[in-house]
């Protein structure tokens, strides 16, 4: 739900009631630049290897053409960046879930409206407008998530994939695999929609804290 005094707010909808524990270092603003220094050897190390790739895929043992090797290449990059994305994001959020305790009132309050997600839109007060949007941006990334396989189907079936030249198109493709992590993301690691739901029984005293 968000963040107060140190402690990352959550909202047990089983139970229905808010829960607070430790931040974890991923989101300790006094750790911040340590992680910030392994984050960026990370990004820094996916950008060589799909660089690498762009090198590769262009000699002669590649013809610098789309093969099947060069696919599994990239899906191989798309694995790892699903795989290190949804890793880092879920030890941000909860790793310290298990050493939750109930949060009082006012704690769940301030989390709420200190909250960035509120920075997407215009003000602090949960509309429908506003759950229709996360609504629409969930659909959005699920279905562009789920289209990554038919659409490199038919690109394929119009020539224009495996035999195909290799242009700096393939850095874009080889980042492809942040729109599966997105996904994760917004329905299983962090559901704007659920939050909205959440915040709406909150602001309409419908919570029976």
């Amino acid at each position: 739900m968000g963040e107060v005094n140190g402690e990352t707010i959550y909202f047990d909808v089983k139970k229905k009631i808010p829960m607070k524990s430790p931040n974890s270092q991923y989101i300790d603003s006094k750790k911040t630049k340590k992680n910030n220094w392994w984050s960026s050897i990370i990004l820094i190390s996916l950008f060589i290897i799909i660089r690498s790739i762009s090198f590769f895929t262009k000699t002669s043992f590649l013809s610098g053409r789309y093969t099947y090797v060069t696919l599994t290449l990239i899906v191989i990059i798309w694995i790892f960046e699903v795989f290190f994305l949804t890793k880092f994001i879920n030890n941000a959020l909860y790793k310290n879930v298990k050493a939750a305790v109930p949060a009082t009132k006012k704690e769940l309050g301030y989390a709420i409206k200190e909250n960035n997600i509120w920075n997407i839109f215009n003000n602090k007060k949960v509309t429908i407008w506003k759950k229709l949007t996360a609504w629409i941006l969930t659909i959005v990334v699920v279905v562009c998530t789920i289209a990554i396989i038919p659409v490199a189907y038919f690109v394929n079936q119009n020539g224009e994939l495996i035999g195909h030249q290799v242009g700096s198109e393939i850095i874009v493709i080889s980042l492809m695999g942040i729109l599966p992590f997105s996904s994760i993301l917004l329905v299983w690691e962090n559901n704007l929609i659920r939050w909205l739901n959440v915040v709406a029984k909150y602001q309409k005293k419908e919570l029976n804290l």
